[in-house]
Formats: structure tokens, C-alpha cells, sequence
């Protein structure tokens, strides 16, 4: 069993006296084993009745349940003995919350737009008619598949890489998911203008162009939204809702007259602006607050860099490699999903995480070289 030096401040000041512990024990039995030892040498450790015993190791406070092995610890550093007041210790004070922007409010947002604009591209390369695409119904109903597959495409990528899940895996969902929305979507719109006898005079082509686009758009906001059919329902209707406006703006530009092709760009716009944006936007403000990365190594990140989870409540969310956020009733812990938490060092600002710790506004979280913060809506507070 390895040696250790055991500091601890008595009425005779700071004392180190060795002490042998045994590498496979709680920490806590063998540390009250000491103190007793050393009290009947004369040596008491300092504090009072409402004080608690914490110990330190190179900085880090110990879980006293846990063995010193399975801590990771060794006799290179000393270990600390000290005591804290327990209520001074347990009942950290929350900063008000201020209002703010979450990232993730624009990236939503940025995300469909880019998507459209590539969707946009794709489709102007498709000019004539041939023995494939060979009607006007069939061209439509391409143009709005390649659409809505890369706005799905993009906004599940890039969302998906937000909460670090890999990016691949979002935009093949997207794509799949964006791409059968809106050519359904497209399907029954065309199919509903048919049915109705819509496209005879302008007028008509106009209200069958706007119910296609509404639909196109509905269907694209609840297809993208089954990805969160898991863990937030709402998400379907939020997706529906928003591209139905979307698209309704969308049929009503494409309309317009002028330029069809400069009009029709920009109703695609809208319609991935506004998709990515009720994808994203809704889910955030029913959230506590988010978390989201500020520095990596000592840097800032940028945009395809950065990393930012909502919280919602009474749920669990996954945070970085091994760790878990549960929320209850507008409280926050931040849960080790193994021995400290599988060999990844964390602490909330200057305190060792090795077991269930508060989390509050404002507070810095370190996990490796990597700093997150997490911030909590103003109508959010306990």
C-alpha cells in the first residue's frame, strides 16, 4: 500500500505527517481512520461543529465514498485535509439572469438559408424539359425535392454538429427526411390545385403556385421535425407551422411580377430562413437556458467550431463526452456517467466535479482544455 503526506492545519499550525492508505478503500473511512489516529497524538484538525471534512488532492476535492485508485490519485501530491462550513458550502447564491441571444437563435436560421441557396443552385441547372423530368407537374416536383433535401440537409448538419454529434450523420437525416417532406409536400399540393382546377386564368395559376408552396413548406417543417420525434414532440408542429407561413410568403413572391427568377430565389430563401428558424428558435425558448462553448485550448472558437446545448426541463441532456445535465424544476446538476466521469477531469469554477454538482447562471465549466458556460433565460429562474 502506497505512502502518503496527509497536510492538515491544527491549533499548532500547518502539520504533514505520513500515512499509509490503501489504493482499493473508500477514501472516507481510511481519512477518519487518520484523524482519529492523530488526535490521539495530540493533533486535531481546525473547525467547528457546522463544518464539513472535504479532501484535496493537487487541487481537485476528492469524493470521500470513492477509492483513492478509482480517483486517480497518488502519492506524488500530498493530500489536504480541510473543513468548510456546510451551509456556506451548500448554498451558493444564483446571479440573476440577463437577457441574451443563444447562437444557436441565428445558426437555425443561416443554416436553412444556406441550405436554399444551394437548393436554388441545383434547380437552376434544371432548364428543359427531357424524357425524364417531361412535364411542367414533374419539374416542380424535382425542383422541390432538391429544396427541401438541402435545407433539411443543412439545418440537421449544422444543428447536429452544434450539439457534437457528428455532422454526417444530421445532413444524411436531413437529407432523407427534408427531400421525402418536400416532395410530398409538392405531390399533394400539385395534386390538390389539379382537384380544384386551379391554373386556368393568372389568378388561379397563383392561388395553385401558393397552395403548393404552402403545403411543400408544411410537410419540409414536419418531416425535418420526426428527428426530435424522441425527445421534444413539439418540434413537428413548430417545423409545420413555421414552413407553412414560410411558404405561403414564398408562393406570394414567386407571384409577383418582374423578374421570376430573382422573385422565386428569394420565396427559397424564405422558406430555409424560416424552417431552420422554427426547427431551432421554439425548442430554445421553452429551454432553461443553454450551454455552449467559449474557449478550446486557451482560444476562441468560431462558427463551425462552436458547440451549444438547450436545457430543457425536467429532462436529461447529454454534455460533452460523459456527462449529463438533468433538470428538475428549474434546477440543474451537471451527473459524472461514470467514475470521474470516465477519466474526464471537470470543475465548476474553482470546485472538483466527482459527483452530482449544482449548476447555476453564469457558472464556467472545465472539462479538459475545453470552457463552457452556462447561461439561464431571465422568465427561467427557480
Amino acid at each position: 500500500m502506497p505512502a502518503y503526506h496527509v497536510d492538515l492545519t491544527t491549533d499548532r499550525g500547518l502539520q504533514r505527517v505520513p500515512f499509509t492508505l490503501d489504493d482499493e478503500r473508500p477514501l472516507g473511512g481510511q481519512v477518519r481512520n487518520v484523524l482519529e489516529e492523530l488526535r490521539q497524538r495530540g493533533l486535531v484538525l481546525r473547525g467547528g461543529p457546522e463544518d464539513e471534512l472535504t479532501v484535496v488532492w493537487s487541487g481537485r476535492e476528492l469524493d470521500l465514498a470513492r477509492s483513492p485508485q478509482s480517483q486517480g490519485i497518488t502519492p506524488m501530491y500530498p493530500l489536504e485535509l480541510r473543513m468548510r462550513n456546510r451551509a456556506v458550502a451548500r448554498a451558493r447564491k444564483e446571479p440573476p439572469p440577463q437577457p441574451f441571444l443563444a447562437k444557436a437563435a441565428y445558426l437555425g436560421p443561416v443554416a436553412g438559408f444556406t441550405g436554399a441557396a444551394i437548393g436554388w443552385a441545383l434547380s437552376s441547372l434544371l432548364t428543359d424539359l427531357g424524357d425524364v423530368i417531361n412535364s411542367y407537374g414533374a419539374l416542380d416536383l424535382t425542383v422541390a425535392t432538391l429544396l427541401g433535401g438541402s435545407i433539411g440537409a443543412f439545418v440537421l448538419g449544422f444543428d447536429s454538429n452544434r450539439r457534437g454529434q457528428p455532422f454526417a450523420l444530421g445532413l444524411g437525416l436531413g437529407l432523407i427526411l427534408g427531400a421525402l417532406g418536400a416532395g410530398l409536400g409538392a405531390f399533394f399540393g400539385l395534386a390538390l390545385s389539379g382537384f380544384m382546377h386551379l391554373g386556368g386564368s393568372r389568378q388561379s395559376f397563383a392561388l395553385a403556385r401558393l397552395l403548393t408552396w404552402s403545403v411543400t413548406g408544411a410537410f419540409t417543417g414536419l418531416l425535418l421535425g420526426l428527428a426530435w420525434i424522441r425527445t421534444e414532440r413539439r418540434r413537428l408542429l413548430d417545423g409545420s407551422l413555421y414552413g407553412l407561413v414560410a411558404g405561403i410568403l414564398g408562393g406570394l413572391l414567386g407571384s409577383l411580377p418582374g423578374p421570376t427568377d430573382f422573385w422565386q430565389s428569394l420565396g427559397f430563401a424564405a422558406l430555409g430562413a424560416s424552417i431552420g428558424a422554427g426547427l431551432v428558435l421554439p425548442g430554445i425558448r421553452r429551454s432553461l437556458g443553454v450551454i455552449g462553448l467559449e474557449t478550446s485550448a486557451g482560444r476562441s472558437v468560431g462558427f463551425l467550431r462552436h458547440r451549444e446545448w438547450e436545457i430543457a426541463e425536467h429532462g436529461a441532456t447529454r454534455f460533452g463526452r460523459r456527462f449529463t445535465i438533468e433538470a428538475n424544476q428549474g434546477r440543474l446538476k451537471l451527473v459524472p456517467s461514470g467514475p470521474d466521469g470516465g477519466g474526464e477531469r471537470a470543475t465548476v469554477g474553482d470546485r472538483a466535479v466527482s459527483g452530482p454538482a449544482d449548476l447555476l447562471n453564469e457558472d464556467v465549466l472545465t472539462l479538459g482544455d475545453r470552457k463552457y458556460r452556462f447561461r439561464r433565460f431571465p422568465d427561467r429562474t427557480v
